[in-house]
């Protein structure tokens, strides 16, 4: 009667060749394993959107330092061919001419902030001209509109 047990026993283990076939008919094992793999899928694809997203914003600051250092040089551009400004102050605080700069533009005027030629001054230029006949011409006007103290400054 004890060997029956045995031999039972002895016939399942020589039945199951490994136990990868244990794993596979282990009805407790399957829902985990699924479970644990469709984690490992949704962490891969949230790991692959983020580097998408990550990606992307670096694309989009790389395009916008190209775009300002763009803007820059069109504007450094302009100084070198306009050599006439009519200047509508000038400021010793960088921060007061960039103030300035800014109101002077909510005018529609493209005013640009004029370095002036070996002094501390930052000059705020309403607009640029090529010819000295084409500013004295817009000063008036730029007179009337913004500050009476506006004057022509020749770039040298």
């Amino acid at each position: 009667m004890k060997r029956i047990p045995m031999v039972i026993l002895a016939a399942i283990l020589l039945l199951t060749p490994s136990c990868d076939f244990m794993k596979s008919i282990n009805p407790f094992g399957k829902k985990k394993a699924r479970e644990a793999e469709a984690l490992r899928r949704q962490q891969e694809a949230f790991r692959v959107a983020d580097s998408i997203r990550v990606a992307n914003e670096k694309q989009a600051e790389a395009e916008r330092q190209r775009q300002a250092e763009l803007a820059l040089a069109e504007q450094q551009r302009e100084l070198e061919y306009s050599r006439f400004h009519v200047i509508v102050g000038s400021f010793l605080t960088p921060s007061y001419a960039d103030a300035w700069l800014e109101h002077i533009r909510s005018f529609g005027y493209d005013a640009m902030i004029v370095p002036m030629n070996g002094g501390r001054w930052s000059l705020v230029s309403a607009k640029s001209f090529a010819t000295i006949r084409e500013a004295w011409n817009a000063l008036p006007g730029i007179q009337d509109n913004i500050n009476g103290e506006a004057w022509v400054y020749s770039r040298e």
